[in-house]
């Protein structure tokens, strides 16, 4: 499972930093053809904001394969004997939130395709876009299912990054 997401976690940060490299060259391309010709790209606003949030997305999922995900840290002192438990405590309560609200970003792409939503600037189906809700938060739940079955893996992440 670790080279799995390993793998994964090269191939979103390639699409990644795709799509905040498209982001700003969509916007340095809109805002130079505003002030050379008096007219902007109509499509490229909307664009450049649909990169910048598939980009933010996958970089919750980067921050979670590194550990670095949000957590309470008061609690390492108070279960600093069995770091272990906290961890999988931790993970258990990740992994749960996690796959809720993958299953609610489903439901919500599912009714988004089925009503037909559209962009109305660049005419692309929305629940194509919306997408990377439910992936996120899949991916999300097989990092912290990883770090529940190997708490030290996760234990090791966070001592380099203090």
């Amino acid at each position: 499972m670790r080279s799995f997401l390993n793998w994964l976690s090269k191939a979103e940060r390639i699409v990644a930093l795709s799509c905040m490299g498209l982001m700003t060259l969509l916007v340095i391309c809109d805002v130079t053809s505003r002030e050379l010709f008096n007219q902007g790209l109509p499509w490229a606003q909307k664009t450049a904001v649909y990169f910048m949030i598939w980009g933010g997305f996958l970089g919750a999922c980067l921050v979670t394969q590194k550990a670095s995900h949000l957590r309470p840290e008061i609690a390492d002192k108070l279960w600093s004997k069995s770091p272990l438990l906290f961890v999988r405590i931790q993970n258990i309560v990740s992994l749960f939130f996690c796959m809720v609200f993958c299953y609610a970003a489903f439901l919500y792409v599912a009714e988004s395709r089925e009503f037909g939503d559209k962009s109305v600037v660049l005419g692309v189906s929305l629940w194509l876009l919306q997408l990377i809700i439910p992936y996120t938060f899949l991916s999300m739940s097989l990092r912290h299912l990883f770090y529940l079955m190997h708490p030290s893996e996760q234990l090791k992440l966070e001592k380099e990054l203090h």
